[in-house]
């Protein structure tokens, strides 16, 4: 409250010094405005003395209150509007300064009743004689287009644009060719094609032109596609010069232009030669800018190096770690020099990897011995070389040092299996030291792995089992696991030993994932020892260098997008910008077409809507539901399965489709109704509630028609809606009469993402996510590690029906996942009321399917109520008991929450907006705080809570009323969890 009478006082001040006849008074005034708007305080009730200030000749007042308009003009509209003749005689000006400031100030008021007087003024000013206005002018077309397409098109002004490449001054040519980029990337049609004979044109200006108008330059020359050789050539000639720029942006998107187009160079071969001399020496020259610009510079050397291996080979000592490097550097330079490793530098690679595998900094240690073992891994031949090197890094008996050796180890026995066994022993000296995870699974692996070479195997993993139940997840499965070779190998001496294991891992572990691959081994074994055998020790495919590469199709994405964010993260750009468009001879290839979208969900959802009424007739009349039977009914399904031949459509109902056709169809739809009532998906209420109690995902078990998954009971639900009144009568103005109006900012917190499927269960694919809420929309945030040994791909995901009625968009993700690499993909997903059951529970989880390379694979999550949660509710302490009142009475929950720590109303107030909560108001009785919340839900439905503070009891009494009740329970865990965090 201070503060904000503070600021009143000081407005007020303001207000009167702006109206002052002193210049600079008025000045000082408007100086100190613009302080406060630069910080973030509301300042728009001094719009019309601000404005009245703009009748002067002084340039510094006309900039800052311009400055000021653009900020409060969408506010103040009508306003706004008085003030255009003025900025129309301003566009007149002598001064071009004035006249550009006039145009560009238009250009961003972002009014559509000033758009109408601006087409005239900026008519003009395309063509004034100034090219700081002009440059301005074009411009002020991309925004102007940006807030009306139709006026810009009918105006003519893409004409104006085009005819300003042929500008005779640099600047011009480059804010022209800014302002065609930016309306591409807006319209559904290309209006500039950047073709040769463009690319030429504006290439003319490139040398003349500002950093910033160069980087433009380029970026164009390196969408430009040339249809022969010569034309290729030319435009590397006119690049190659701006590679010693001193600008190392410049330098970048130079290189990209020449990368570019030296796919298509091929009979050139001196001018290859040249380009590739000039393009190694630019990147090197970059590595002795400041830490950042070389970060910069090798994360995309990284990419290059993958592209063209040979292009850096002999500058390998440029990448040598120097010691006031900082760590993110030389984890980069380690990274490169693994790349360009070769049979030439193997050995001077090794001795330097060995020099900073006895540095003190772990990370940089660890990380320098793994690049001895990706190069043993690359290069066969040195692999002898690199043993030894890893052998004499065991002599140094440095803790982190030997783990290091022992991960990277092993991923040299199963490039070489049965070679370099002299390790081995080294390696079990240590066993008792190692205290990393992966480092003691590791060295579990090699003993399981070589349990018949080495003499004391069952001494060694039965000391280990002792403390079985103490070891992380991912020991305690490679312990099981090198136990069962064990037994396989060496049957009489390890008869006791797996026994004990499975034993344990059965019946004292509580984790699922290694209590089903013991009741599998112990089947297994069982049941057939010699397929047991043949299973658990056939020999493995080997890992290849390759793993560390991205594949083709990412990694052509990336090294097309340097210098951009892209390829500094190493992710694709659709990560970055929703919709990316290429415009390639006048065709749109957009990468996420929005429109074309929309057009296939409306067209399909008709045909979706039509095939769920047939399916709901069909069900109602064929099958009876018995709601207080507790076992679960077996239907065999009637209609035949949908099949095409290996095609994924982007609409989430027909995600996955049958590629194989079995002669007994009859009994491929059975299994397929089991598995999927095993899921719960398209089933009754009662069915699902008895069976959520006991859900397994039966891998063994052919899928067969996915779309059964997200086309049964879809029913709409009827939503109910609150209508604003605005009258109180006195009952309310008593009730709120002590009550405190303030106002609350949300920041909605991010929910981390959590492990939704081991690779286990996953069939070697390992599932993260989290629903999250960004910009006003849901979006399912997924990460999908390849840990097969094949590549993965034709992804596609869908929902079964849930209580909110989310429903996937396609998952988009291109190209395939490499073996052990990890990709990532945003899926958006918004609200379907068909999606809804038509009796549904108080349940937040979701059933998902996700298709990856013909395998389904099932999982769930339960999303968190928040991100349902809209941001821009709005209700006023007057109408909140009237909104009460509104709601039923039977809609009503009372519950008690016990043991909260923290009783402070400002705490609880900061926690609530977090999770979008509303607060409304408060008040007191007595010595209870009682506090309103409201929450509206993306559905339409509103929920009020009333939370009465009991301190001294450290209770809170929890009142929900909701126009849907369901909603009730689902409520009140969310605020139990939120007050005991």
């Amino acid at each position: 409250m201070f503060k904000r009478t503070t600021l009143k006082g000081e407005l007020k001040e303001l207000q009167l010094r702006l109206v002052s006849l002193n210049l600079e008074i008025k000045k000082e005034a408007i100086k100190q405005v613009i302080a406060y708007m630069t910080v973030g305080k509301d300042v728009s009730g001094l719009f019309t003395e601000v404005l009245n200030s703009l009748e002067t000749k002084d340039l510094e007042i006309k900039k800052l209150v311009y400055l000021y308009l653009m900020k409060y003009a969408s506010k103040k509209s009508e306003q706004a509007i008085l003030v255009v003749n003025t900025l129309v005689q301003d566009t007149k000006d002598k001064n071009p300064l004035i006249r550009a400031l006039a145009i560009r100030t238009m250009g961003s008021i972002r009014v559509e009743e000033v758009t109408e007087y601006l087409c005239q003024p900026l008519r003009k000013c395309l063509k004034d004689k100034h090219p700081y206005v002009r440059k301005t002018a074009a411009i002020c077309i991309s925004k102007l287009f940006d807030l009306n397409p139709e006026l810009v098109q009918t105006q003519g002004f893409f004409g104006d644009l085009k005819k300003m490449i042929s500008d005779s001054n640099p600047m011009v040519v480059s804010n022209a060719l800014v302002a065609l980029q930016q309306i591409n990337e807006s319209s559904t049609q290309p209006i500039f094609v950047i073709d040769h004979k463009n690319i030429m044109t504006i290439l003319n200006a490139l040398n003349e032109s500002t950093e910033w108008g160069q980087i433009q330059i380029l970026e164009a020359a390196a969408q430009c596609a040339p249809k022969n050789e010569k034309q290729a050539c030319i435009i590397v000639e006119k690049v190659i010069p701006h590679l010693s720029h001193s600008n190392s942006s410049v330098v970048l998107t130079a290189v990209r232009v020449v990368l570019n187009m030296l796919n298509i160079i091929t009979k050139n071969k001196d001018l290859v030669k040249k380009t590739t001399e000039q393009l190694s020496s630019s990147l090197v020259t970059l590595l002795s800018g400041k830490p950042e610009i070389q970060y910069i510079a090798l994360r995309n050397v990284n990419l290059i190096v993958q592209r063209f291996p040979k292009m850096l080979s002999r500058e390998i000592k440029m990448f040598f770690c120097k010691y006031n490097d900082p760590i993110y550097v030389k984890m980069e330079k380690l990274d490169v020099m693994v790349m360009l490793a070769s049979k030439r530098n193997i050995e001077i690679l090794l001795r330097e990897f060995q020099l900073y595998a006895k540095e003190v900094d772990v990370q940089f240690v660890r990380k320098s011995i793994r690049a001895i073992g990706k190069c043993a891994i690359k290069i066969p031949k040195a692999a002898e070389k690199c043993a030894k090197a890893l052998l004499d890094l065991i002599m140094t008996n440095v803790s982190y040092v030997v783990q290091e050796v022992v991960i990277v180890v092993k991923d040299i026995f199963r490039k070489f299996p049965n070679q370099y066994e002299s390790l081995i022993a080294r390696l079990c000296e240590h066993l008792e030291s190692l205290d990393d995870t992966e480092a003691k699974s590791s060295m579990i692996w090699i003993i399981g792995e070589y349990c018949d070479r080495i003499e004391n195997a069952d001494e060694l993993i039965e000391e280990l089992t002792d403390s079985f139940t103490e070891e992380p997840h991912e020991v305690q499965l490679q312990l099981l696991t090198a136990t069962v070779k064990l037994f396989l190998k060496k049957p009489t001496d390890a008869r006791d030993l797996i026994q004990k294991v499975i034993t344990v891992a059965t019946e004292q572990i509580d984790n699922s994932d290694l209590r089903d691959r013991a009741y599998f081994y112990w089947r297994l074994l069982s049941e057939n020892p010699t397929k047991a055998k043949k299973i658990v020790l056939d020999q493995r495919p080997l890992i290849s260098s390759e793993n560390y590469k991205y594949d083709e199709i990412m990694l052509s994405e990336l090294v097309r997008n340097i210098p951009k964010l892209s390829s500094i993260y190493h992710k694709p750009s659709e990560m970055f910008v929703q919709t990316v468009k290429v415009f390639e001879g006048g065709e749109n290839k957009s990468q996420n077409s929005s429109e074309e979208n929309e057009k296939s969900e409306e067209s399909e959802e008709s045909e979706e809507s039509e095939e769920i009424e047939e399916k709901s007739k069909k069900k109602s009349s064929k099958k009876k539901t018995n709601t207080k039977t507790k076992t679960k009914t077996k239907t065999k399904s009637k209609t035949k399965p949908k099949t095409k031949e290996n095609t994924i459509n982007k609409d989430e109902n027909t995600l996955i489709s049958n590629t194989n056709n079995n002669n007994n169809t009859q009994s491929t739809n059975q299994n397929t109704m089991e598995t999927l009532i095993d899921l719960g998906f398209g089933m009754t209420n009662t069915q699902t509630q008895t069976t959520n109690t006991n859900q397994t995902m039966n891998s063994t078990q052919n899928i067969t028609d996915m779309n059964t998954i997200m086309n049964i009971n879809n029913n709409n639900n009827n939503n109910n809606n609150i209508n604003n009144n605005n009258n109180t009568n006195n009952t309310q103005s008593d009730f709120f009469s002590s009550l405190n109006n303030e106002e609350t900012t949300f920041s909605i917190e991010i929910e981390p993402k959590k492990l939704l499927l081991d690779s286990t269960k996953g069939k070697g694919i390992q599932i993260e996510g989290a629903f999250r809420r960004r910009n006003r929309e849901i979006f399912f945030d997924l990460s999908i590690t390849n840990k097969t040994s094949a590549p993965i791909g034709g992804l596609a995901i869908a929902f079964n029906t849930n209580l909110f009625g989310l429903k996937p968009k396609a998952l988009v993700m291109k190209g395939v996942i490499m073996p052990t690499q990890t990709r990532e993909s945003f899926i958006k997903c918004p609200i379907n009321k068909a999606h809804i059951p038509k009796n549904a529970k108080a349940n937040l989880n979701i059933h998902i399917a996700l298709r990856c390379s013909g395998k389904n694979i099932f999982f769930h999550d339960r999303p968190p109520l928040n991100i349902f949660l809209i941001e821009d509710l709005k209700i006023l302490k007057k109408d909140f008991l009237n909104h009460w009142k509104q709601i039923p009475e039977e809609n009503e929950m009372e519950k008690e929450i016990n043991n909260v720590q923290k009783m402070d109303v400002s705490y609880i107030k900061h926690l609530f907006a977090n999770k979008n909560i509303l607060f409304v108001t408060k008040r007191k009785d007595g010595e209870l705080d009682i506090l309103y919340f409201a929450m509206k839900f993306e559905s339409g439905h509103i929920s009020l809570l009333e939370l009465v503070l009991i301190s001294n009891l450290n209770k809170v009494q929890l009142n929900i009323r909701s126009i849907n009740p369901l909603y009730n329970p689902l409520i009140h865990q969310f605020i139990d969890n939120i007050l005991k965090k």
